[in-house]
């Protein structure tokens, strides 16, 4: 489906979605797509939807740009909520609120047997960013802890990990062993990148072309850092996966044909109802 932005000098709200794009100008406001896809809980650090690459592909493109350009600054966004002035032009997916950008396509990932969303997946260009967020202490180093899970987790894969510096600090780039559809061996390559804010994490596992080639990744890269958090008041116990949710008004459209995984990460509902990732030592 197509979610798109009322005008600002409309002086009534469109009672749906359809009525709000066609009260607006063609190419005025960016829209964007909105699918949903059920994900399996399967806890391989690289997901098998991950787009896989030959061993030359990897070492190309790592060569093309072994360190990221130094504008990159460590720090620079993503955002708390009760620090941003206007959310205007973001689209509230509960705990993360996305801004709207032309041609970014945008899934929500449910769990096959909670039926919850566990995680948004957005595509710009060749590369992708899948996004969760969980509640955090105050004290932080949660980002450190998830990327020594990450690592050993890769190992257990039979994979290669190894922590560079990128534009968000240091990041984990993983890959594992998969066979192409021609019979060669190759590899299914992810990038996780993390922020820490006030009680909350936020990591990102960048895919497609964008986990091998820097230049690729640059459009999911400032869209992660220009992402809002929304913690809430709540006390929630370190590692809790925060609330997403449809944006409001959207219509379930499933993405046909596809059954994918998250990165390391499950859901499910705790004794005593309260819904959390089933795993929330991995983030």
């Amino acid at each position: 489906m197509l979610f798109g932005k009322k005008k600002k000098d409309q002086p009534q709200r469109p009672a749906t979605i359809k009525e709000a794009l066609e009260s607006e100008p063609a190419n005025d406001e960016p829209q964007v797509e909105i699918t949903e896809a059920e994900v399996s809980g399967d806890n391989d650090a690289v997901a098998g939807d991950q787009d896989a690459v030959t061993e030359s592909a990897t070492e190309d493109a790592t060569q093309e740009a072994p360190t990221p350009p130094t504008t990159f600054k460590p720090g620079q966004g993503p955002h708390d909520a009760r620090d941003v002035d206007t959310t205007k032009g973001y689209i509230d997916f509960g705990a993360i609120l996305v801004p709207a950008a032309k041609g970014q396509k945008i899934r929500l990932d449910i769990d096959q047997k909670t039926k919850r969303v566990v995680s948004l997946t957005i595509t710009i260009g060749q590369a992708s960013v899948q996004l969760q967020a969980f509640s955090a202490p105050k004290s932080g180093g949660v980002w450190q802890d998830v990327r020594e899970q990450i690592q050993e987790s890769v190992t257990k894969q039979k994979g290669r990990a190894r922590i560079l510096e990128g534009r968000f600090g240091k990041e984990l780039h993983a890959r594992v062993p998969t066979v192409l559809k021609d019979g060669r061996q190759g590899w299914r390559a992810a990038r996780f990148i993390g922020s820490e804010g006030s009680r909350w994490f936020l990591r990102g596992v960048i895919g497609g072309r964008g986990a091998i080639d820097r230049k690729a990744s640059a459009g999911v890269e400032e869209l992660f850092s220009r992402i809002v958090v929304v913690r809430g008041d709540d006390p929630l116990p370190p590692r809790e996966l925060l609330k997403l949710k449809p944006p409001e008004g959207a219509k379930r459209i499933g993405a046909r044909g596809q059954q994918n995984r998250t990165n390391g990460v499950s859901a499910a509902t705790k004794p005593g109802g309260s819904d959390s990732s089933s795993n929330s030592s991995t983030p």
